[in-house]
């Protein structure tokens, strides 16, 4: 399985709408790509959000992300909310609590 963190800085005043990004968006189109086994979202006090997911395999991961699966996904609904370019970094799960 593998693991993909997607963390990026967010615009000022843009926690809440992240937040319901998050909730409203974000979480229903994750859940509905088959291979993605969980995802959760956070932000932390300074104003960054983090995705992070679980996923099957590399295959399930691309048929998410495309052919650029290493670059961050960005949805449109998110992009104003973003203060810079989101990074993200992939682990291989090596044992997870379930």
């Amino acid at each position: 399985m593998i693991v993909r963190v997607w963390r990026c800085r967010l615009k000022p005043g843009a926690v809440g709408l992240f937040e319901r990004f998050a909730r409203e968006d974000a979480l229903p189109i994750l859940k509905g790509h088959e291979g993605c086994v969980t995802a959760v979202v956070g932000v932390d006090d300074y104003g960054t959000g983090l995705v992070v997911t679980i996923w099957r395999d590399l295959n399930a991961l691309k048929k998410f992300a495309g052919d650029n699966w290493a670059e961050p996904v960005i949805h449109p609904n998110e992009a104003d909310l973003l203060a810079e370019k989101p990074e993200v970094t992939h682990y291989s799960l090596v044992a997870m609590k379930t």
